[in-house]
Order: C-alpha cells, then structure tokens, then sequence
C-alpha cells in the first residue's frame, strides 16, 4: 500500500490510501478476464434469478480454454452484486452471500480470483461486510473501495513483457446514490454533484478523495500497455438511465489526459460500446436480467460512433431474445480484444483495441513515447 498526501478544492487535506494488487506475470502469451456486471440476484427467495444461473453457465464455457488459449484468469465484478440492498450484514449477510454468490458461479471454470467494486445498490447495505469477506473467501478480492489489478505477459515474436492496469472505482463515492425500495423499479436518483450541497462535507471530500487516488494512480500507469478503468456508472449510456454528469464533467477528463485504453462499466442492464474522440466505452450490465431500452440513444454526444448496442426495444420487453450477458477480454501484443456474450455464452459482439502509446505527463503536457 502506499500512502501520500493531497490538497482538495477549498483547501481541504485529504489522506490517499491507494490498495495495489499482486503484480501476476504469466508465462502465456496473453491475459484473459471476464467482466461481469449487475449480477446480484434478487432479495428474497431464492436470491437469484433464472438469467443469472444461465449466465453463470455461459461464463464457465467462455472462461474455458479455447483454441490454444489459456482459461480466463480472474473476473471483474463491475457492481451492484447483491440487490435490492446490498448485504444486511452478520448471518443474515454470509447467508445471502453464499445463495447469491457461492452457490450460482461454483463451476470450476469460475474458480478463479474475482475483482471487486460496490454499486450504488450495495452501497444501500452494509458495504464493509462485503469488504471484510475478502479475507475469509480465497477469490473475492474487495481490499479496499478503489484498488488496482495489474497482470504481466511474455509475447512470442521476442520475449518481451507487456502489462495489463486494471484501476478498479467507486462510482458511487464520486457520483452519489438514492436508495430507493424494491418497488420504485428505475427509480434511482443521482445526488446532487459533491460539493454543491454545502451542509454535506463527507460526500464531498470523499469524492475529493476519489478522485485524487484516481489521478495518482494513473500518473503511474505510464508503463501499462492496456490500461482499463472500471466503475459501476457509466460515462455515457443509451439505455434507461441515461450518461452520469458528474463522471463525464470529473472523471472522462482524467482518463483522455492519461490516455486511458477504455472505460469499463455497469448499472444500465445492457450492453454496449461507445467510441467518442478516441476514447472507448464498454458496458455490461445484464449479468442478472436483460435488458434495459435504449430510450437515451439519441442522448449520446454527437460524433461518437455506437458501435454495438444491446437493448430491448422497452424495459424488459424481451424483444432481444436475450435474457443476460457479460463480456470476456484477451489482451495480446497486438490488441485488446473485446467479446460481448449473451447468457449462454454465445458471442454477440467482437472488436479490438490498440495497445497503447505509452505516455508520460508532466503537469498539463502529455510526452508520448515516441516523441
């Protein structure tokens, strides 16, 4: 862990703690990884759903070998992992834990560590039990709200390492939450933006604080061939609850300054990907049910280019003919491939992504590595 100390706006001191994962280099020649999002069940018996399990079946056939390639190393949870309102803690809590979780992704294939970030739904419970059941369950990883997955390959041409960064967010410390019940379905309101509320110091240091830990971690990402954020809200969406404005106004700067490779997230149940101005956007959310509408299509900001979308044509018409999803990853050295599945596996979805140009910032300038 490493420690440092920053000034937020208004002079406000805050303390970053920044939780690096276990750099893991593999002798493959590349680095596979599922990325599953909204996956939590339901909140009463039998806390999950028919669309989870199936699901929970497709990812154990993508997460398999395939084709000389190795089986997926881990899995990125992007959120919202226990619905309607998180864990409740104590028994009650390891309970649902083990229905929800324990019980539905118990293939063989799935036995690998899964990385870990809160949705706004999980914030709405007891958020520590799901952070101190890391060190009880050998693949949970949830060390901390923010953390960092880092993995290292050999390519075959000459021997050389490449590196995988992964920056795992909390969207809900930057963004806000409103709890809502069980039957205010989409009814889920963002709070005002931290720091316009000024009887509220909390919420807005701790976004203060957030994103600070996210501008030091990737100021020292230079290195990353890949380098990934993933949080539960997305930037920009096209399906029901529509682009989050305080990410697009505080975070999307960060990732072009640091030239991030794409911005990987959840919350709508959909999928899609998104390319504005060089910069790509992944989500998958329907790790639980699907699918949301794409009623905030027309929303997105002109000139992006939507280059996949899956929606119903109203929330949960079941026009799609899919029931949930999730997406695999294989980072190579010559590209990021990305594969959205719907819930048996089957792969809707394929693009590639460059690796990066490597690049070095000093202050406002942005030194790449061939300059």
């Amino acid at each position: 862990m490493m420690f440092s100390k920053g000034t937020g706006r208004a002079g406000v001191t805050l303390l970053l703690l920044i939780t690096v994962g276990i750099i893991t280099t593999s002798s493959a020649e590349n680095v596979r990884f599922i990325a599953l999002g909204d996956w939590g069940g339901q909140g009463q018996y039998p806390y999950f759903t028919e669309a989870q399990a199936e699901t929970a079946n497709g990812m154990a056939r993508a997460a398999g070998k395939r084709n000389g390639a190795p089986a997926a190393e881990f899995v990125l949870s992007l959120g919202d992992n226990f619905y309607w309102k998180g864990l409740d803690g104590g028994e009650d809590g390891l309970a649902r834990f083990e229905a929800t979780y324990d019980s539905i992704y118990h293939q063989e294939e799935l036995n690998i560590p899964w990385m870990v970030i809160a949705g706004n739904h999980d914030h709405c419970g007891t958020i520590e039990q799901q952070l101190e059941l890391s060190s009880d369950h050998p693949r949970w990883n949830f060390p901390d709200y923010n953390h960092i997955v880092t993995r290292e390959f050999s390519t075959e041409e000459n021997g050389d390492t490449m590196k995988l960064k992964i920056i795992m967010i909390d969207t809900v410390h930057l963004a806000g939450v409103h709890c809502a019940h069980e039957d205010e379905l989409l009814v889920e309101e963002f709070r005002p933006p931290p720091g316009h509320d000024p009887e509220d110091l909390e919420s807005f240091n701790r976004a203060e604080e957030t994103l600070q830990w996210i501008e030091e971690a990737l100021s020292t990402s230079s290195d990353a061939d890949y380098l990934l954020v993933s949080g539960h809200y997305p930037i920009y969406s096209a399906c029901s609850h529509g682009s989050t404005p305080h990410l697009i106004r505080d975070l999307d700067p960060l990732l072009r300054k640091y030239q991030v490779t794409a911005y990987l997230s959840g919350h709508e149940h959909c999928q899609f990907h998104f390319e504005h101005e060089e910069m790509n956007y992944i989500l998958t959310g329907n790790g639980q049910s699907c699918c949301y509408s794409d009623r905030n299509r027309d929303s997105l900001p002109r000139g992006g280019d939507l280059k996949y979308i899956l929606a119903d044509d109203e929330d949960y018409s079941g026009t799609s003919n899919v029931r949930g999803g999730f997406a695999s990853f294989e980072a190579a050295a010559d590209g990021l491939s990305v594969y959205m599945h719907r819930e048996n596996g089957d792969v809707l979805y394929e693009a590639t992504l460059p690796p990066r140009t490597k690049v070095t910032v000093f202050g406002d300038a942005v030194i790449t590595a061939n300059e």
